[in-house]
């Protein structure tokens, strides 16, 4: 018994030796005088623990972020700045510089925005609402969720309405004022000295106003005219149609119609005709020197003129060519291609499928002997599999796949990294970020070095002269640390 206690004791003697020394070596390395690149080393910290979370921070820029739960939310922080998703249900970016807040709640349908000057909000179909925030007596402000609305003008009028039984808007959709009781038996409107009325929308209708008058009982019979500008009628729309309108211009027009048979419209040096409507239809411009013929829309096509020349035999194959644009397809819509060319820039687009493309964009740079265009812009998306982006600033990106091919911010913001199993964007400074299954492999390169982790399993990177590899986040791990090298065991380092 006593020879056990023995050599358990001279074991745990051992052990604290071996941890003592460890620990002094280690915090002979901590103690020295940080370098340039271990002052540098302190800027940017990142760690992966994904599926859980990962997180960067970069002190030149005074950056934190983290991603929870791969790609279902991301809480990034700068000085002036603050970002929080949860996606696919809410995002919000928050700018104390120039006092704006941007909301979406299930985009597109829910949206608040606020700035220093007023806040809106609105929950397609059910809610929105308008504050301003002016520091003069008429501020602007409407509420409304249906079936209720108020408000007030920035005249300081009040209004309001429950929805169909009776309403009173001023200043909105339009028009000046918005009248209704029991909607659609009875509606007024006013646009300036305009007033419309309804009875039973939209069977009959009235229009009053300066030099301007109405009558509708529709579908059988309606006219609308003002003094000097137009005059317009109708008889069993959307039949026969009378039409004299642009009276006060120097090209007034007339367009009489009895649809589908037969419908024209002239007015000087222009007419148009169209028989059976819309199939078979004539143009002629005599400004434009031009001649257009649909014989039958949309199939065939064919027309030239100074600034025209088009020929189509749909959907096998067409081209549009006017001033700086050129348009074709062929088997629409397998292919397509567009051209824009204005002086100082160039744009091509081929799509495939209307979906897949290939464009770039270039812009001239004129030398005393020559013009050469460069490239700025560059796009390849093979919908479904991915989509690869260089852009005029220099950032390159790349994503796989790209099963829902909508850009636009709001949606790249909220839904976008879900649907994506891999992604890239690098910079013109050299700084690189990937990730692979939502994070759980990701590769960085910046400033201040390479930093690959496949989750908390596997990391590496490398600091200057420094570097080190770790399984475990240090159960093992080899590297270096200013000029030395070290490993640890058991998260104990030597």
């Amino acid at each position: 018994m006593r020879n056990k206690i023995k050599i358990f004791l001279s074991l745990s003697s051992c052990i604290l030796v071996l941890i003592s020394c460890a620990t002094s070596h280690n915090k002979n390395i901590e103690n020295k005088s940080p370098d340039a690149d271990e002052q540098k080393a302190k800027q940017y910290e990142t760690g992966n623990y994904q599926p859980f979370f990962d997180y960067t921070y970069d002190g030149e820029k005074n950056i934190t972020r983290y991603n929870i739960l791969g790609p279902f939310i991301t809480i990034e922080k700068e000085a002036q700045k603050e970002e929080k998703i949860f996606r696919p249900f809410y995002s919000k970016t928050e700018d104390k510089k120039d006092d704006t807040s941007d909301v979406d709640v299930i985009y597109p349908l829910g949206k608040y925005k606020r700035n220093s000057e007023e806040s809106s909000s609105r929950f397609t179909p059910l809610f929105t609402s308008r504050k301003e925030f002016k520091e003069t007596e008429g501020k602007k402000r409407d509420f409304g969720f249906f079936p209720v609305f108020w408000g007030q003008t920035e005249e300081g009028e009040g209004y309001g309405g429950l929805f169909p039984i009776y309403g009173d808007m001023r200043k909105r959709f339009g028009k000046d004022e918005i009248k209704f009781v029991l909607w659609p038996i009875y509606a007024r409107t006013r646009d300036d000295k305009t007033v419309n009325k309804d009875f039973i929308w939209p069977i009959f209708s009235t229009i009053t106003g300066e030099k301007e008058s109405g009558f509708r009982m529709w579908p059988l019979f309606g006219y609308k005219e003002k003094e000097g500008e137009y005059s317009k009628k109708f008889f069993l729309w959307p039949l026969i149609h009378y039409q004299n309108t642009d009276l006060d211009t120097s090209r007034p027009k007339k367009y009489r119609a009895f649809l589908p048979l037969y419908a024209s419209e002239t007015s000087p040096n222009r007419v148009t005709k169209s028989i059976i409507w819309p199939f078979f239809n004539y143009l002629h411009d005599d400004d434009e020197n031009l001649t257009l013929w649909d014989f039958p829309w949309p199939i065939i096509q064919k027309g030239k003129g100074d600034n025209l020349n088009v020929f189509k035999v749909f959907p096998i194959y067409g081209y549009r060519d006017k001033e700086h644009l050129n348009e074709r397809f062929f088997l629409w819509p397998l292919y397509t291609y567009k051209r824009e060319y204005p002086e100082d820039s160039e744009k091509i687009v081929h799509r495939f499928l209307l979906i897949s493309k290939y464009e770039y964009e270039t812009s001239a740079n004129k030398t005393p002997n020559s013009e050469l265009r460069t490239p700025n812009s560059f796009q390849l998306r093979l919908w479904p599999l991915f989509n690869y982006k260089s852009k005029k600033d220099g950032e390159t990106i790349f994503h796989f796949p790209e099963i829902i091919p909508i850009e636009t911010e709001g949606f790249e913001k909220n839904y976008a990294p879900i649907f994506r199993l891999y992604e890239y964007d690098s910079n013109i400074k050299g700084e690189m970020e990937s990730k692979l299954l939502w994070g759980l492999y990701s590769h960085k390169k910046n400033d201040f070095g390479e930093f690959i982790d496949l989750s908390f399993l596997i990391s590496y990177e490398k600091r200057g002269d420094g570097g080190s590899f770790s399984i475990l986040k240090g159960l093992l791990e080899l590297g270096k640390k200013n000029g030395k090298s070290y490993f640890k065991v058991l998260y104990i380092p030597f």
